[in-house]
């Protein structure tokens, strides 16, 4: 199973009570490396854009982004904020670079979905 697949199958298994439009943009295998570029769209206002990188089952580099409305954040473990105490997993929130202690895709999206349920529960979106 390629992590592509497994990508896909969390996607449908978290979210799939919020109806995700699924896209992937890019997929590349070579040697012992994988590449995935994956658009998730979720009702007109909610885009998510995953992107890994992998050397065997490892995710070398990764950058998950979500945009609810106007409300932007993006994990990813660039190593440009070595003053974050978990680099160079971190998170960007509000104009605030955070500490990321939980760096993984299932994280992202579960964190995705309580995002959108709050947002259809009350009328302003406070993460």
């Amino acid at each position: 199973m390629t992590r592509l697949n497994y990508v896909l199958e969390l996607i449908e298994s978290i979210l799939k009570n919020l109806n995700p439009r699924v896209t992937v943009r890019e997929h590349r295998i070579d040697d012992d490396t994988e590449y995935l570029s994956v658009d998730v769209i979720i009702e007109r206002d909610v885009i998510l854009r995953l992107r890994e990188y992998l050397r065997g089952s490892d995710i070398i580099a990764y950058g998950y982004y979500l945009r609810i409305g106007s409300y932007e954040e993006w994990w990813n473990n660039r190593p440009h904020h070595p003053e974050i105490p978990t680099h160079p997993h971190h998170r960007h929130r509000d104009g605030r670079i955070e500490p990321l202690t939980t760096p993984s895709l299932r994280e992202f999206l579960t964190h995705v979905k309580r995002l959108i349920q709050q947002k259809s529960s009350s009328a302003s979106l406070n993460p």
